[in-house]
């Protein structure tokens, strides 16, 4: 027995990730290793009847917003708006910005919810990090996104996209402060959401990948790096430079990126927009000089109308989780990390 097992050791497969097998099996070597590259499938979620609970909450001075509880006393969610929520609005501007990807070749998937409990899905760029091998799932800090690791976990199993870790324990994680700087780094914000046990077990299930992680401190009034940074092309970011530690700004511009301004005087979530393919991205309406920075350094921009699904507290970025991006050779790839 011992010498048929010696034998069969010679099909042994030492590193799943850099093995040919891995595209045998799961159809593809890549998902996503960068933030820019051409987008080619999209995760959203539509709102929808599951935040007409909203009007079983009241509006909260202290908190500035309309808070829903369950019978517990947990908060499941929250609308930045003493006014009950324009739901065929929501979904007006929604459909907008799903149009647009479809008219761009993007094959746009939809999340949901059978059981229509969990109200805050619209924003589905937090419910897993995307990364070259495959998907992270995150472990929410919040009550009111519980659910979603559990609808996450069934939709990326029905998907074929190999699951290459999660976030457990005390570890905390949302995917709207991760970004796929290029293909051997990733950035994270540290914040009320992100915390540092999290970011240790995002450092370890990355290093397999041999991808660095920089990890960014995140004022406490906001929640995700993706309100202050993005890319928006191989060479450029888009930033809220009046927010970000200048050793962060350094380390991009002494990698060869150019940043583009986020003006302070535009809407708050003006920064939160998307790529969907390189110097191509959608950004609000709302943030006209933004825009206006963007387009002048040679940045393509397709305004996108969403004041009403700002309220529940995410804004264009926050609201698409990227499965498939082409690959991009971003400006200053450090190659892959050494172990």
């Amino acid at each position: 027995m011992a010498t048929l097992q010696m034998y069969m050791d010679q099909s042994r497969i030492d590193n799943t990730f850099t093995s040919d097998v891995y595209s045998e099996v799961w159809g593809r070597d890549l998902f996503v290793d960068n933030s820019v590259g051409r987008i080619r499938k999209i995760l959203v979620h539509c709102p929808g009847e599951e935040l007409n609970q909203l009007k079983d909450g009241a509006f909260e001075e202290e908190a500035g917003a309309r808070i829903l509880k369950d019978p517990k006393g947990r908060i499941r969610n929250y609308w930045k708006d003493e006014k009950l929520p324009d739901l065929p609005k929501m979904q007006e501007q929604h459909h907008v910005l799903t149009k647009i990807l479809t008219d761009a070749g993007i094959e746009v998937l939809s999340f949901t919810d059978p059981t229509g409990y969990w109200t805050n899905l619209t924003y589905t760029r937090d419910i897993a990090l995307m990364t070259p091998k495959g998907v992270i799932l995150n472990r929410f800090a919040m009550y009111f996104h519980q659910g979603e690791t559990r609808l996450a976990q069934r939709f990326f199993a029905g998907q074929d996209i190999p699951i290459v870790g999660a976030i457990q324990g005390t570890g905390t994680m949302e995917g709207g402060s991760f970004s796929m700087l290029d293909a051997h780094t990733a950035v994270v914000g540290r914040s009320v959401r992100i915390n540092d046990e999290g970011i240790a077990q995002l450092r370890s299930l990355l290093s397999y990948q041999g991808i660095d992680l920089i990890v960014v401190d995140i004022p406490a009034y906001y929640i995700h790096l993706d309100e202050t940074f993005v890319p928006v092309d191989r060479d450029k970011v888009l930033a809220s430079t009046f927010i970000l530690p200048f050793w962060f700004l350094k380390l991009l511009k002494d990698r060869g990126y150019q940043i583009i301004e986020c003006d302070r005087d535009d809407p708050m979530m003006t920064n939160n927009c998307i790529a969907i393919a390189p110097g191509k991205v959608l950004l609000s309406d709302q943030g006209v000089r933004t825009r206006k920075n963007l387009e002048k350094a040679g940045v393509e921009v397709i305004p996108v109308p969403y004041t009403e699904i700002f309220k529940l507290g995410g804004g264009i970025h926050c609201s698409t989780l990227p499965l498939l991006r082409d690959h991009v050779d971003m400006v200053g790839d450090p190659g892959p990390l050494k172990a």
